[in-house]
Parts: C-alpha cells; structure tokens; sequence
C-alpha cells in the first residue's frame, strides 16, 4: 500500500478519534490508543484479582483444583506488585487522556469508551480462553488415566467455564457491533453533510470529479461504501488486537513448553503471509473495478425506474436492455478474474490451515514417545499451537476482506477529498441560509439583487464561450426575458446569475436564499411525501396552516389537489401523481409562500396553457417579486420590462420588451 493511500486512510479514520487528520493529529490518536490499552490492562488485572477473591471465597475446594492457573496468577499480580504497576500505568494513562479528551465533543469521548471497554472485555475473553486450554487439558488426562471422578469434576468445571464465556463473548461482539455501528451514524453523518455543503453534490453531478479523480455513483460510496468500510475496518481492528492478545497469551503457554515451537510458528506465518501476499496482490484492485462495475449496473436499473414514461413512449426497452446487459457482464468478467485471484488465496490459505492442524503432531512426536509429556499436554499445545499460528497469519486468514477494505476506503478518500472531514459541522448538515454568493457580494448596491460586471462565461472544463463581456445590473423591480436560439446559453446564464457556474473573467454578485432570491428550474422539484412538505420545501420552519394551504393552492390553479386530498399530511409519490404541468404550479406556490423577492425562471411556465401562464406571473408581479425569465413563447414579452438576446457566438443584445419580435420561423 502506497503512501498516498495510507494518507488517505488516515484522513477517513482520524475525525472520528481526534479533531484532526494532521501529523500530530495521528501522533495524539497513537497516543491515546495506547493510553486505553494501559488502562484496559489495569482493568484486567483488578478483574482477576477480584474474580480470583470471590471463587476462592464461594466455592469449595475441590472445584477450584482446575482454577489453580489463575489462582497462582492472582497470587503473582499481588506478590510481585505486578498489579500495583498496572494500577499506577492506568491511573497515569487516565490523567493524560483526559487533558485532550476534554476538548474534544461528546461523540468522539464515546468513541474511545467504546474502544476501552472493547479493550476489557477482548482481554476478559481470551483469559477465559486460555484458562479452557487448562481445564481441557487436565479432563484429557483424567480421561486417559480412567480416572472417573477426576472426569467429571473436569467437565463440571469446563461446563461452568462455558456458562461464563457465552456472556463474556456477548458483550464483547455487542460492544464491538455497536462501536461498528457508532462509527458508521458519524461518518455518515460527516460525508452527507459534506455532500450536501458548498454545493459540492453539484460539482460532482456537473464535472463528475473531484480533484481530477472521476467520481462515479456517490450515493452508493455514502450509504453502502461507508457500512462495508466501517462494519470491515473495525472487525479487522479487533481480530487484529484480538491477535496480538492471543499469540501473547499463548506464546507463553508454548514457551512454558518447549520454546522450539513458538520459533516454528513465526517461521510458518511469515512463510505462509508472503506467499498469500504475493498471489492476492491483484485482488486490491480487481475489488475496486467491481465496486464501480456493479454500481454501474445498479444504476441502469434506477435509470429505467426513473424514466419509464419516457422509455415506453420511445418504445426503448431493447436500447435499455442492450446498455443494462453491457453493464451487467462487465460486473460478471471482472467478477470471474476476482473468483480466479480469490480462489488461489483461499486454497493456499486451506492447505496451510489444515496443516497447523499436523503441525502439532510433528512437533511433539519425539518428546510425546519419549514420555516426557502427557496425552493433556498435547491437547493443550494442539490448541495453542492453532491460535498462535492463526494470530499470526492474520493476514493470511483476512487477506480478501483487507482488499476489500482497502477499495472501499479508496472510493471513500476519492470523494472524501471535496471536503474536510474532521470540521465538526458536517454532522450537522449545511444550513437552509447558506450562502453561495460570489465573493464580490460587498459589491451589490441596497435593492441590487444580481450584479455583473464585464462577466464572460464558458462552460466548465471546456474552451467554447457562451457569453461575452456582458454587464447588467437587476434589482427587484426588474423584469428580464432571456431569448436566443437553442443552446446559446440561457440555462447557462441563470446559473451564473443563481452562483452555480462562474464566470471565467469578470465579476457577478448575487444575493442567496437568505435574501429572497429563488430558482425555478423547467422541470420543477418534487419528491415522496406530504402536501405540505411539498409546499414548504426547503424551508420546512414557515408558517403554513390549512387555510393559507389552501388558498394558495387555489391562487395556482390547483384546488383539484387537496379537494382529493383526505389529508395535507398523507404520504404520497408526488413525482408519479402530479403531471409537470402541475409540479411547475407546485414550484410558484412554493415562491409565493416563501414571498420571494426575486425568481430565476427556466421556462419554468413551458408546460402551462397560456391563461395560467398569465396568473402566475401576475401573481408574481402583485407580490412585488422582480424575475430573470427563459422563454420561447411570445406571450412572455407581456410580463417584462426588457429581452436580452443572446447568439451563438457569445454576444448579447438589450431591447425594450415592447420593441422586441420573436423571430419568426
């Protein structure tokens, strides 16, 4: 893995963890980490001390013969003052934690809770684990000797010990899972909001790239990507530590042994982690195309849903099925060169699990015929050998999710790089007022609402020029048309005007939301959900009783609506239900209510008949709001003041709306 990936890997973990993604950013995460780690040690060793307390008060004698392992590791914490060190390391690491945690908010100190009772309840674990490796081997020597009553205090004792490991184990998959979980309500939380912010989703849908990086299907990088990464990132985090736990727990046990067989085990994991690592190589890569592949069909399938009208009017279900199925065996050619990369990794990694299984066998043979070991023995290394050998072939076992891991935090870094994810803000989402006026904002006089000054305008990323030197200023009462021939530019100009596109030279200021100004598009927004949501998007906080929805749904030609209705809360597909002549309507209700000031319209009146064409902008005009229209229609020249035209070639021409003549065709 590069450097530039694992920068971008630290730049999706550390917000969750820190307040930043910088050097000392990760310094403070490492040393944090380790802080919870002294204090989950501390933790543990009170809890032997006190688990040790209460077996050897409660419970007879001869039920604690199996228990002995850890009564004399109590015994030693306590003696050696081993326990006094770990209280002072976790006191110490508390004190210093604390400084930085305090000024960090409320969602991050969850976090590393999380992680320290993760932490806890991991060591509590794999202690019970290595204690059944005791109990274990003293039941396989009572068996053997024929020793009944010594057989079944063994299973008494392995049968309690299972009774505590299954809630043991509970807690700590639920802590785990839910930290999972946690993880992914704050990342998702930061990149939808930085989505939404600055108007990045529109860059994106406009220039399909971030930084240069293409960017494909950000809403399947936002609602799966981010599960798969968080889910995957923190299971292999704790199987990670859970490793390490293990092989030294049981190194020890091995040691205790025959030191031999912890030095055969490093040299079988290295071997077995470099060759799976040499055949997966190509797999990181394969599972990256795949993501892209398989959302590229998802989203021909969504294409399909969203314009069905439109593809059974054109009569395109075969040019549909045609693009679907291309995208479709894409997803199955580059899948079957995954099956092929995978399926190597996974046999080398079965024929090396299955041979830890031997391994144990070849190792001990000489000392087992000897005679210098019991039968218990050999189970007891038999279990250790496995864990030891799983711990540290850990890449071995989880090589395919690690690649998996690694595509989904690349697609992640790539359109993680529109915005910073540490600010805090993000998880708030943008705010309904926020501002996307140009910089030159300070530039618009008192009632000014749009200013440009010597604006030339070219479309983005591309040299052609649709607008030149243009200078005009429109405050509210003004009335603008905008003509010209298909694709001069008109659509262009009101996004320069709205603060979506700027210009390549000169200035433009316009007000935003906050002062009124409103953008009507050809074809209108509207989405699932309530009559009044509708009606109050995007600022759902205005007063809006039953009476006022009414009346302005009549002002608008659309009483039929909520004469149909049984109620203005009824849950409803708005875009299958309402025609687009009716979703315009929707649009100028949605300006009248929110008393706009001043509206970009793009022919935004094209599917009404003329008659309501002439109600709408008369109530426009009785609401005192100014607006900047695209039209083709010559009934538009009533409703305005003045006509810019624009050509082909980039120029533009001013006329009195009363002088000016569509020309004719």
């Amino acid at each position: 893995m590069g450097a530039t990936n694992m920068k971008d890997l630290r730049q999706l973990l550390l917000p969750f963890f820190v307040n930043g993604t910088d050097r000392r950013s990760l310094q403070l995460f490492i040393a944090l980490m380790s802080a919870v780690i002294a204090v989950s040690l501390g933790l543990m060793a009170w809890t032997v001390v006190i688990v040790n307390g209460l077996i050897t008060h409660f419970l007879p004698a001869d039920l604690i013969t199996g228990l002995g392992v850890m009564v004399d590791f109590a015994g030693w914490l306590v003696q050696s003052r081993a326990l006094a060190v770990f209280t002072l390391l976790s006191v110490l690491a508390s004190g210093l934690a604390a400084w930085p945690l305090r000024g960090m908010d409320s969602r991050r100190r969850v976090a590393w809770l999380y992680v320290l009772g993760s932490f806890w309840l991991l060591l509590i674990v794999n202690a019970i684990i290595v204690l059944f490796t005791y109990f274990l081997r003293d039941l396989t020597d009572s068996f053997v000797a024929r020793d009944v009553d010594g057989s079944r205090w063994g299973l008494v004792q392995v049968f309690v010990l299972l009774g505590v490991f299954v809630p043991a184990i509970y807690a700590y998959s639920f802590t785990k899972s839910a930290f999972a979980n946690f993880w992914r309500e704050a990342m998702t939380l930061r990149f939808f909001g930085g989505y939404l912010g600055g108007r990045f989703f529109y860059r994106i849908s406009s220039t399909g790239s971030v930084d240069g990086i293409p960017i494909d299907n950000p809403d399947q990088r936002i609602a799966q990507d981010i599960d798969k990464f968080t889910e995957k990132s923190s299971e292999l985090f704790f199987e990670l530590v859970d490793s390490c736990v293990s092989a030294a727990s049981f190194a020890v046990v091995l040691i205790t042994i025959d030191a031999w067989i912890l030095f055969y085990v490093l040299v079988y994991a290295a071997f077995s982690t470099g060759l799976i690592a040499f055949v997966g190589q190509k797999l990181v890569r394969l599972n990256y195309v795949q993501l892209r592949l398989n959302a590229d069909f998802r989203y021909s399938l969504t294409r399909v849903r969203d314009n069905a009208e439109s593809i059974a009017f054109y009569g395109g279900e075969r040019s549909e099925w045609e693009r679907g199925v291309d995208a479709f065996f894409a997803a199955i050619r580059n899948q079957y060169r995954v099956i092929r990369v995978s399926s190597a990794v996974k046999s080398i990694s079965a024929a090396f699990r299955n041979f830890s299984g031997l391994a144990p066998y070849l190792l001990l043979w000489t000392v087992y015929f000897k005679g210098e070991i019991e039968f218990g023995v050999f189970t007891q290394v038999s279990i250790a050998f496995s864990v030891v050998t799983r711990a540290f072939s850990f890449i071995v076992d989880n090589f395919n999710d690690i690649a998996n891991l690694l595509s989904n935090g690349q697609r992640l870094s790539e359109i993680g790089h529109g915005f910073d994810l540490s600010v805090r803000d993000l998880e708030t989402g943008p705010s309904l007022f926020e501002s996307h006026s140009a910089p030159e904002a300070n530039l618009l006089a008192p009632g000014v609402m749009i200013h440009v000054e010597s604006a030339t305008l070219t479309i983005p990323n591309q040299e052609r020029t649709l607008v030149r030197n243009l200078s005009l200023d429109l405050d509210q009462g003004s009335r603008l048309l905008l003509v010209g021939p298909s694709g001069c530019g008109k659509t262009s100009l009101l996004r320069m005007f709205s603060g979506l596109w700027t210009p390549a030279t000169g200035v433009v200021a316009s007000r935003g939301f906050r002062d009124g100004v409103i953008f009507i598009p050809q074809k209108p927004y509207v989405f699932s959900g309530s009559l009044r949501e509708q009606l109050l998007y995007p600022d759902v906080d205005l007063d809006l009783n039953q009476e006022m929805m009414y009346s302005l749904l009549d002002s608008v030609s659309l009483s039929s609506i909520h004469q149909t209705l049984e109620s203005s809360e009824e849950f409803i597909d708005w875009p299958r239900v309402l025609s687009v002549g009716e979703q315009q309507r929707i649009a100028f209700a949605r300006v009248l209510l929110a008393k706009a000031k001043f509206v970009l319209l793009d022919e935004s009146t094209s599917a009404l008949d003329i008659p309501t064409e002439r109600t709408v902008y008369q109530l426009l005009r009785d609401a005192g709001a100014g607006y900047v229209s695209v039209g083709h229609r010559s009934s538009l020249l009533t409703f305005h003041d003045s006509v810019l035209e624009l050509d082909r070639e980039g120029g533009w021409t001013i006329f009195a709306a009363h002088d000016y003549a569509f020309p004719q065709a």
